[in-house]
């Protein structure tokens, strides 16, 4: 029994050596067997706890925000206007500061320009219309009547509407003078001069108070000579009258303009006429007359000269 007794104690004693070695082996080779000292240390320390200073504001604190702007679509580049042709009837107006012109073919009848340097030579209209000169009688009448106003065919309707019209505003309306042919306007020429010791058609001014044959409007049936009565001689100072200022107003709505107004001489070349209206359609006469221009500056814009 004693010898075992004395051999658990040296197994035990022996047992004891080991863990001795290995605990002093692992205390020397761990790196941090002397934070956890120190850790161990602390632990067993008074606690300490230091003042925390209070958070500030969150408003103050915190950053401003900058919101940013949105990202605007590009703007796509306007398309350019057209750039006019310098010789087109637009891009002649554009240069004068006039709206753009209608859109016309100049050639077509109703815009013939006569004057002294343009010639219809012998012209006669295809068919004529004769109206009642006082606008008492509404039919439009083809063959020859000597008591009746003749005008181009092709006019007599609008005519009539505007005698029509200028009655029943309550004034009276005399067609003096309508159509007159190539060899009735060399006689009437002549007169006119020999009336007036003149060989040339001018006045003192040089300005025409006749036209030549051929250079006459009455001879294209387009324009007609209106007054509110008979007279055997027309001046701007006896034949002036509501009537003329009622059609000067309103002859645009059927489709003519004054011809040859007083401050426009120097374009016409003809005296001023009150009395004498020309047809040139209602669109025409309206842009002629909205920009106060007469046939010669009209047709100018197309390029006639």
């Amino acid at each position: 029994m004693k010898g075992n007794f004395m051999v658990r104690l040296l197994m035990a004693l022996l047992v004891l050596a080991i863990f001795s070695a290995y605990s002093y082996v692992r205390a020397a080779y761990t790196p941090y067997s002397d934070e956890l000292t120190a850790a161990a240390s602390a632990a067993q320390a008074p606690l300490e706890i230091a003042a925390t200073p209070a958070p500030e504001s969150t408003e103050a604190a915190a950053e401003p925000v900058t919101l940013s702007e949105p990202t605007p679509a590009p703007t796509p580049d306007p398309t350019p206007e057209p750039t006019l042709d310098p010789n087109s009837p637009a891009g002649r107006a554009a240069a004068l500061g006039l709206p753009a012109p209608p859109d016309i073919d100049i050639t077509s009848w109703e815009y013939v320009l006569v004057n002294g340097t343009h010639s219809i030579g012998t012209y006669e209209p295809a068919e004529l219309g004769y109206l009642n000169q006082t606008g008492d009688a509404t039919d439009i009448q083809t063959a020859y009547n000597a008591n009746r106003c003749a005008v181009d065919l092709r006019i007599a309707q609008a005519l009539l509407d505007m005698a029509l019209g200028c009655r029943e505003a309550g004034l009276p309306i005399y067609l003096s003078s309508g159509y007159r042919s190539y060899s009735v306007q060399q006689q009437n020429f002549k007169r006119v001069c020999d009336n007036n010791g003149i060989t040339d058609g001018k006045d003192a001014e040089g300005y025409y108070i006749t036209m030549p044959a051929g250079c006459s409007e009455h001879q294209t049936g387009l324009g007609v000579d209106i007054t509110d009565k008979y007279y055997e001689i027309k001046r701007n100072d006896i034949v002036a009258s509501a009537t003329l200022e009622w059609l000067s107003e309103h002859c645009s709505e059927y489709g003519f303009v004054l011809r040859f107004p007083e401050e426009k001489r120097p374009i016409t070349q003809v005296m001023g006429e009150s009395w004498h209206f020309r047809y040139v359609g209602k669109e025409v006469a309206a842009y002629m007359t909205e920009n106060n221009l007469v046939l010669e500056e009209f047709v100018a814009l197309y390029g006639v000269e």
